[in-house]
């Protein structure tokens, strides 16, 4: 989340503050403007843009992109002449310094590098590369959330990012066209004396082929020996133009013409023109990989030939069709990128242009083919793919009403290509990306209508979904093209975008339902997101499962799927089932998970729940000493949690264990004052007297038990087990004191409270001894015939052996 933006002066400064660090990228757009970028962000709740420097910022503009990005325009008055950014992550914040801090009078101008430029490219680039823009036309903050704190950004992205490929300013026109048809010029320049020659070229630069085969077959049948290499040559090459397209067998021909001028003049300085001619005849009857090799043969063994930009444009297309991207991008570059004019400039930077917009590399390959339009404009109407190359581009950089208005273009000149349900319905994104929704799901329901199960159809039902408001609408929408069309690339996207309403409507099951469908019929795609989304969808179900007491439905969950849970290595699931196993008292499995979690979390953000829990996991798997430590962590950074009170008891006892009384003392004494109820403050003090009956200070063990009595009788609610062991326990140190009056009353006060037959038994004995060595005998014997007419155990045995010896002890006296 980005919680504010400040703007400092002296020196100029601006300061954007994040709740963690994040990809960012600053470019400087213009002399008064500079682009900041931050990937996977939004804006925090009461978001305020804060400082006194709008003086010299003339304003911040903020706008969410494609690609989950949030971009911030910083307007200047003046140019901004010096730059320095970067992450502070001392305050976790991006700072962009604006002027030194010794320089009033005015800043020194910068020179915007050329990777300034690229570095926009790379950043368009990015914004595209996660689910392309079909899926991520929609802003991750809802329309209009952003007016009352900046304006609209990037009105004219043509404005704010160039492209970085080279384009000749003015190229050399030379005598040569750079293809196959340089033979006629090159055939001139040899030179030939006979006229028939010269009018079989005049011929050919007619295109008029067969009329020059008329003429060379003439010049044969005459028997003329001159220039028989030239004929030989020329009379393949008019054979070859002149055959109609898909016609191989004339091809095949063809070929042989060649081969055999090649055959009967090896040394001839014509060859390079045979084998390109050769490679080409083999590319049309579609043996490329032979091609290949003879376009191979041409480039690397006559560098000086003059139609090597042909070459190489057969090259890179070949390439193109074989999937080597990088190749054949590189040939493309060659051919349009030469200074010297040639016939293969305009198809060059249409496959040019092509190539860079398959690497994402949208803004160079706009350069590209707007120069195409622009210096041939008779190729927008030869084929559609100019247009629409030009349309996709300029959609996937921003250019919403420029590639709309494309790919309108497209559609009305070539109302019968292949893909117009997908140019429809990506026309209906562009409205969409303008907030325009009422306009886009017309388009998309247009698509459905004329284009049923295409992949228009499939996208557009995707568009509809995304602007519905009811889930419902989502979810059917969702399933139908999930279970309709399984195989298609929007199933994976519509199978995460259910697990996603899932997981938001709490759903958890489902959602991980889905998320399972989605892993298994779809392995590749959308993995990372997936699982991610899986994790969120377990720490959410444990969480609300736990606060609902459902733990055992915690372990019976992680039991069966801990092995795929624990590749998540989700920290926030660790200390849930660590918790669920804490509760189900299995205190070891509870240490593993909760101290996996506490490596996990950092100090700061480490919770109560998990100090107190592993502490509570280490203190009763015997692991003493790193519990004490934990509970003092806990108690120093949580003094108000309600779990202070048992930290302090579990260190009191634990110090009770190890003889440190005065530490222990202090835990119990620091308990006592925090705790709120005469239960609790009961309870503390029977523990708390347990210090001194260990020391063998009854008096204060005396004392404590007393107070603790009166503060368990003050409680609210049928407190009798506690009373009972209280009374009993205070009963025992006024015996072990001598004091057996005070000793039986404790002991009476406990049977009184006593729902247990066997502990009235046990009392019933305690108050007949006390009342005994009290030398209350009348008392005793009653007590003692308590006990053995009520109760069939061992003390009514011991109790009856007292009443003999009673009575043994009378009849001496009485005698």
């Amino acid at each position: 989340m980005i919680k504010n933006v400040q703007i400092q002066d002296n020196p100029l400064s601006v300061k954007i503050f994040v709740t963690q660090k994040v990809p960012v990228k600053l470019i400087q757009v213009e002399k008064k403007e500079i682009l900041v970028a931050f990937k996977n962000v939004k804006l925090e709740k009461g978001f305020k843009i804060k400082g006194n420097g709008r003086s010299s910022i003339k304003d911040i503009a903020i706008e969410n992109l494609q690609g989950n990005v949030m971009a911030f325009i910083l307007t200047g008055y003046r140019p901004y002449g010096y730059i320095k950014s970067g992450f502070n992550t001392s305050d976790l914040s991006f700072f962009i310094n604006l002027e030194k801090k010794d320089n009033d009078q005015g800043r020194q101008k910068k020179v915007v590098k050329k990777s300034a430029v690229k570095s926009a490219v790379a950043l368009k680039q990015q914004l595209s590369q996660k689910e392309k823009a079909k899926e991520n036309i929609q802003s991750s903050s809802s329309p209009g959330t952003l007016k009352d704190v900046a304006k609209p950004l990037l009105k004219k992205p043509a404005k704010i990012l160039t492209g970085s490929v080279h384009i000749p300013s003015k190229r050399e026109k030379g005598k040569y066209n750079g293809d196959i048809s340089d033979l006629v010029h090159f055939i001139e320049k040899m030179g030939c004396d006979s006229k028939q020659i010269a009018n079989c070229l005049l011929f050919l630069k007619k295109n008029l082929y067969e009329e020059a085969l008329d003429v060379l077959d003439q010049y044969v049948s005459q028997e003329n020996f001159t220039c028989l290499e030239q004929v030989s040559f020329l009379k393949a090459y008019a054979f070859y133009l002149g055959v109609k397209k898909g016609d191989f067998n004339q091809l095949v021909k063809a070929q042989r013409f060649f081969q055999d001028a090649l055959v009967s003049y090896p040394d001839s300085s014509l060859v390079p023109y045979g084998y390109a001619a050769i490679g080409m005849i083999q590319k049309k009857i579609n043996n490329i990989s032979v091609a290949e090799g003879y376009f191979n043969i041409v480039k690397q063994g006559y560098p000086e030939y003059s139609g090597l930009a042909e070459i190489l444009y057969n090259l890179a297309d070949i390439y193109d069709q074989k999937g080597y991207e990088d190749k054949a991008l590189t040939y493309y570059k060659k051919v349009f990128e030469d200074a010297m004019e040639n016939s293969y400039i305009p198809d060059a930077g249409i496959g040019y242009g092509k190539a860079l917009f398959k690497k994402r590399q949208y803004l160079d390959a706009l350069e590209v083919l707007n120069y195409v339009v622009q210096s041939n404009p008779g190729k927008v109407y030869a084929s559609h793919e100019l247009l629409l190359h030009i349309g996709n581009a300029d959609f996937e950089v921003g250019r919403i009403k420029t590639a709309r208005q494309t790919l309108t273009r497209v559609l009305n000149l070539f109302p019968e290509i292949e893909d117009r349900d997908l140019v429809l319905s990506k026309i209906g994104d562009t409205y969409g990306m303008e907030n325009n929704h009422e306009k886009a799901i017309r388009v998309y329901e247009l698509v459905r209508e004329k284009f049923p199960d295409s992949q228009g159809y499939i996208a557009s039902s995707i568009g509809i979904a995304r602007y519905l408001k009811e889930d419902q609408g989502k979810i059917d929408i969702y399933t139908m093209i999930k279970n309709k069309f399984p195989e298609n690339k929007f199933a994976r996207i519509s199978m995460m975008r259910l697990a996603e309403i899932y997981q938001a409507n709490g759903e958890y099951n489902k959602c991980i339902t889905e998320i399972e469908d989605l892993l298994s019929t779809h392995p590749r795609g959308l993995r990372y997101e997936a699982v991610k989304l899986m994790q969120k969808a377990y720490e959410a179900l444990f969480e609300k499962q736990l606060k609902s007491d459902e733990y055992t439905k915690v372990l019976n969950r992680y039991e069966l799927e801990h092995t795929k849970i624990d590749k998540m290595g989700s920290k926030q699931i660790a200390l849930s089932v660590g918790l669920a196993y804490l509760q189900a008292k299995l205190y070891e499995e509870s240490f593993n998970h909760l101290i996996n979690a506490y490596k996990q979390y950092k100090r700061s953000s480490r919770s109560p729940e998990l100090l107190f829990g592993l502490g509570v996991a280490m203190d009763e798997s015997g692991r003493d000493d790193d519990a004490l430590k934990l509970f003092d962590a806990f108690s120093k950074r949580f003094p108000e949690d309600r779990h202070r009170v048992e930290a302090l008891l579990r260190s009191g006892d634990i110090y009770l264990a190890k003889e440190k009384y005065k530490l222990s003392s202090a835990c119990f004494n620091e308990a006592c004052k925090i705790s709120k109820t005469h239960l609790d403050k009961g309870k503390i003090l029977m523990l708390h007297s347990n210090v001194y009956e260990k020391k063998g200070d009854m008096d204060i063990t005396s004392n404590l038990r007393e107070k603790a009595v009166k503060e368990l009788a003050l409680a609210s609610g049928e407190n009798y087990e506690v009373l009972t062991h209280a009374y009993k326990q205070l009963g025992g140190t006024y015996r072990s004191l001598k004091k057996y009056i005070k000793s039986a009353d404790a002991y009476l006060k406990a049977l009184s409270f006593s729902e247990n037959d066997r502990e009235r038994a046990t009392l019933g004995f305690l108050l007949g001894d006390a009342y005994q060595k009290g030398n209350i005998i009348p008392k005793a014997k009653a007590a003692f015939k308590q006990v053995v007419t009520s109760y069939d155990s061992v003390w009514a045995k011991l109790s009856q052996q007292r009443l003999n010896t009673l009575e043994l002890a009378q009849m001496l006296q009485n005698s």
